[in-house]
């Protein structure tokens, strides 16, 4: 497969994810005090970057931010879309793979994926799924999860449906919470 085929697939919404990205960076800061650093391929940009993660150096579905002094990792995701609060997560299965990689070499004290989401009424909405044992219980054990594959601009594309009060997701204020406290 092309390298470049996802980027390509993609590249009209680079700026809405690095847009996102910067935004949870800033809250995390200001609100902790903490450093957070843009550690995935592209983070925080809308550049094109040439090569796959491999080529740079990265891990495919690595995190798109660190916090350094807590030893956490960050997936910065949600649709493009202005959608409803009650709408399942969807998640990708290389980002779940890496962060459970990780966890079970003793990689990161918190792995987390913020789901930022634009709702219909124009609010946004941040929601925080906790990568934890919990959470990997319910993926591999339990079965918990969905594997879903919509099309997408066309190309068909494979996701985890994580439902949208599942006790694994927390507020961005429960986060912020347990970030400190790590």
């Amino acid at each position: 497969m092309d390298k470049h085929y996802w980027k390509n697939a993609y590249k009209d919404s680079w700026e809405a994810s690095a847009s996102k990205e910067k935004y949870v960076k800033e809250i995390i800061e200001k609100q902790t005090g903490l450093e957070v650093l843009e550690i995935g391929l592209g983070a925080g940009s809308s550049e094109f970057i040439e090569g796959n993660a491999k080529d740079n150096e990265l891990e495919k579905g690595d995190a798109d931010l660190y916090v350094k002094d807590k030893d956490c990792f960050i997936e910065v995701t949600g649709p493009n879309i202005k959608m409803d609060f009650d709408r399942p997560l969807w998640i990708r299965p290389d980002k779940l793979r890496n962060a459970y990689r990780k966890l079970r070499d003793g990689k990161g004290k918190l792995h987390v994926i913020i789901h930022v989401l634009n709702e219909k009424n124009d609010e946004i909405t941040i929601r925080v799924i906790v990568l934890d044992n919990l959470f990997f219980d319910h993926l591999i054990t339990k079965k918990s999860f969905n594997l879903v594959k919509p099309k997408i601009r066309g190309r068909e594309e494979t996701y985890y449906e994580i439902p949208p009060k599942h006790e694994t997701i927390i507020s961005l204020e429960d986060f912020l919470t347990k970030l400190r406290n790590l």
